[in-house]
């Protein structure tokens, strides 16, 4: 059904699954920049969509000579909805992983084949909630496929990112929240936001927010970061050098919000204070009942470590890599 040449081709119908050079049509899984090239044509939820496109102006304001671009043309498909298509059908269901990101389904010839790209199988504060279909063909990302990445519970975690902030206030220090501008920086602003924080967000995050806030999630009071810090209030930033300005003169503690703060990996959490393993994707524990849940009859693995295949051959799974060129 599929054929892999360095991206991933559904051949009836000519669309690339998340291709990572420009492509005549393909689907989009979500709205994070190593997922979002901009292609002649893509397929992408609404969300995805609007996401994408806020991103990518945001990045046009910040160059110095913004290059003219031929428009993109969108064919947005909403979750649970069906696109059929020279014999084949496709259907979009819930990633969990930020808002919009989908996994796709593609039916053809009475076969079924479902793709993911990132995906988070626990409740988050500001995405979708997942729903996996079974099928019998599987390709999926792995990223934190080690038995060394099992996440604490998120109870746990959002407890620890909270003792952080209050803790920090109470020393007279301003908290912050280091995470990125798209996904989890709206999860941690909506966490914060329903404890009743104070938040002064960064721009790109607060931007992507009001998206956000277009597609019904709603974080409470919030404001953008252009103006002087208050005493009481948290940063949310991808980094200090977005905000450093409003940081001068200030005593700061910082939270590197991240799932790379498990693991043999969580020198990638940085050097900040705090390291926090709140995550929007699968952990190793999780990766493993999706495989389960899905109930595939073989699985292809892309986008993490090929050790996971041993871990998932031991559930009873035939898997297969799609880096191989000779995969269908």
């Amino acid at each position: 059904m599929f054929h892999y040449d360095d991206d991933i081709l559904i051949h009836a119908i000519g669309l690339w699954l998340d291709a990572k050079r420009k492509r005549p049509f393909s689907f989009v899984s979500h709205a994070h920049g190593d997922h979002m090239v901009r292609h002649e044509r893509i397929l992408a939820t609404p969300a995805t969509i609007a996401l994408g496109n806020e991103r990518h102006e945001h990045k046009r304001k910040s160059q110095k000579r913004p290059r003219a671009r031929k428009p993109q043309q969108e064919t947005p498909l909403e979750f649970g909805g069906k696109l059929k298509i020279d014999g084949v059908t496709l259907t979009l269901f819930p990633a969990g992983h930020i808002l919009g990101s989908a996994q796709i389904l593609v039916e053809y010839d009475g076969r079924r084949l479902l793709y993911s790209g990132d995906f988070c199988p626990d409740t988050t504060a500001a995405a979708e909630e997942i729903i996996i279909p079974e099928a019998e063909t599987l390709i999926m990302e792995c990223t934190y496929g080690l038995p060394e990445h099992r996440f604490p519970p998120r109870e746990a975690v959002v407890a620890g990112l909270l003792g952080f902030v209050e803790k920090a206030l109470s020393e007279g220090r301003t908290p912050v929240c280091l995470c990125y501008a798209l996904g989890k920086g709206q999860e941690v602003l909506r966490i914060l936001c329903e404890h009743g924080c104070e938040v002064a967000v960064e721009k790109e995050t607060f931007h992507l927010a009001q998206v956000y806030e277009r597609f019904g999630v709603r974080f409470g009071r919030y404001r953008l970061l252009d103006s002087p810090l208050r005493r009481t209030e948290v940063v949310v930033t991808p980094g200090l050098s977005h905000v450093g300005h409003y940081l001068e003169g200030r005593r700061i503690r910082t939270a590197a919000i991240t799932g790379w703060a498990t693991g043999g990996f969580s020198w990638r959490a940085g050097r900040a204070d705090k390291r926090i393993p709140l995550s929007d994707h699968a952990d190793f524990d999780g990766l493993l009942r999706y495989v389960e849940a899905v109930s595939p009859e073989k699985v292809y693995i892309t986008h993490g470590p090929e050790e996971f295949a041993y871990y998932v051959k031991r559930k009873g799974f035939r898997v297969a890599s799609v880096l191989e060129k000779s995969a269908r």
